[in-house]
């Protein structure tokens, strides 16, 4: 789970404190990851990470922070990536603020990968031509990520489309409802 933005279109914002329905977004995140079946989870904080670890705090994650106090999103998946453990079959990588995924969009996610063919090593919604996440890779991808190959995390590199990357057309908008606005702040919180 990456958590480790500043939320700077937000003000400034912890994204993982948002309240939506109750519950703050980084706790929501770790359940449906948990109820979708994800054993290893790693949790990527950064610039609110004092604020958040103490939600972590008995979680059964591993909680790794970016040390950077400037990163982008490739720099914290490379941390998450490098994090996990040798033996994991896929990666899911699922950003905190996406307040309207439910458990069975994960299942979907993951039974896009299964059923892919066998050259498939990366699957990601796509939503009318949006781009959407969480995304599930294979461990050749996550090797090549902790190697620091390409520009993986940055959404450019879809755009190549390489044979290995399958872009699984949905119509499912909880892939790229994320909140990231003042506007989408204010449909979605609950604070």
């Amino acid at each position: 789970m990456l958590a480790a933005g500043e939320g700077l279109r937000l003000g400034g914002r912890a994204k993982g404190l948002i309240s939506v329905a109750g519950e703050p977004l980084i706790l929501r995140a770790l359940r449906l990851l948990r109820d979708a079946g994800i054993d290893e989870i790693v949790v990527v904080t950064g610039h609110f990470s004092e604020q958040l670890a103490p939600l972590l705090d008995g979680a059964s994650v591993t909680h790794v922070t970016q040390p950077l106090s400037t990163h982008s999103q490739v720099d914290s998946l490379r941390l998450g990536v490098t994090a996990l453990p040798a033996h994991i079959d896929a990666v899911m990588v699922l950003p905190v603020d996406m307040p309207a995924l439910i458990r069975g969009d994960l299942v979907s996610l993951i039974g896009a990968y299964k059923h892919a063919p066998a050259d498939i090593e990366f699957v990601g919604p796509v939503v009318n031509g949006r781009p959407g996440n969480p995304v599930l890779f294979s461990q050749v991808i996550a090797a090549r990520i902790a190697g620091g190959e390409g520009d993986f995390g940055s959404g450019a590199w879809r755009h190549q489309q390489p044979e290995w990357l399958l872009e699984w057309q949905t119509d499912n908008t909880h892939f790229i409802e994320d909140i990231d606005t003042p506007e989408d702040l204010a449909r979605w919180s609950t604070d």
